[in-house]
């Protein structure tokens, strides 16, 4: 059972096209690189525990608004929290990145005993990119699609009180959460400037892979939306795709192929790393300088698209 309950949860998780093969033998650390944990502590410390391979001095120091209500009704309340960083100017409003939660709660909580919001990775994620300067939000949900929509609005209605500023946000989704954060790029109201996608289940308009997805949606309860909804990729929005070369779910691999192929006739602005020797989750799972450098490019793309951007 516990081996099928890690799998499950483990299913979660410019202009110019760039690819970029990473390979082991041909990763060289940066200097301002290091490493958190040893190999033999990561295989020792429980999956909701785990945390990136890679951080940076201020995270410890940002700022955490934890257990914000930001939706109410049908007898529950949904809470967000909300990372800020540790310098922040109060007159001056910032790029935002949500952690895509395409997940129930209640599945996650029943397999690890904390809520997707909560998850070693998430919460690391969160530090890593307010540390950056940029605000992080993560939240919890039971029915996806409706519910991020209902995230979306409230941080509208409140963007003054957070300092947000919501014409500069990305969307960052891993494994199968990235099936909603597909779905949000249908929505053409969200000025959506970027989106990240970490070795994730990727549908394309034209529906190939939809029994496979919506066979493993169910099976997995990851997906609450309607999938026929993904009908279209904006060419607008700059995408950051990583493979992992040894994912272990066939799934994720063989959609990943497909819509990289697909974007690419669509001539979609997107920059496309396969990590060779990289699993699923590698970026809590793999203590290397090749996981690192990609968590790296990932910052440095979303300080790309939300800082350097107006």
């Amino acid at each position: 059972m516990k081996t099928k309950s890690a799998n499950r949860i483990s299913l979660l998780f410019t202009i110019a096209i760039i690819i970029l093969s990473c390979s082991e033998r041909r990763s060289k650390p940066s200097d301002q690189m290091t490493n958190n944990l040893d190999t033999n502590k990561i295989q020792n410390i429980p999956f909701a525990e785990k945390r990136l391979v890679y951080h940076i001095p201020d995270m410890k120091n940002v700022i955490k608004h934890k257990g914000i209500i930001y939706h109410s009704g049908e007898g529950i309340k949904l809470k967000l929290d909300l990372y800020t960083p540790p310098h922040i100017n109060k007159n001056k409003r910032l790029p935002i990145v949500i952690l895509i939660n395409g997940h129930p709660d209640s599945v996650t909580n029943n397999d690890l005993g904390v809520n997707h919001k909560d998850l070693g990775y998430v919460v690391s994620w969160s530090e890593l990119i307010a540390a950056s300067g940029m605000i992080a939000v993560t939240y919890e949900t039971e029915k996806s699609h409706f519910e991020t929509d209902t995230l979306i609005r409230y941080l509208q209605k409140n963007a003054e009180t957070y300092n947000i500023d919501l014409n500069r946000m990305a969307i960052f989704g891993c494994s199968a959460n990235t099936l909603t954060a597909l779905s949000l790029m249908q929505e053409s109201s969200y000025m959506i400037k970027c989106a990240i996608f970490y070795y994730g289940i990727l549908l394309t308009p034209d529906q190939k892979y939809f029994n496979k997805i919506d066979s493993a949606a169910k099976e997995y309860g990851c997906y609450w939306a309607d999938l026929r909804e993904i009908n279209k990729i904006p060419n607008e929005i700059p995408l950051f795709i990583v493979r992992a070369g040894k994912d272990k779910f066939q799934i994720v691999k063989e959609t990943t192929d497909y819509f990289v192929s697909e974007i690419i006739k669509l001539n979609i602005p997107f920059t496309f790393i396969n990590y060779a020797e990289g699993q699923h989750n590698f970026d809590i799972l793999d203590d290397t300088p090749t996981s690192q450098e990609i968590i790296r490019q990932t910052i440095d793309f979303l300080k790309i698209h939300l800082l350097n951007s107006k």
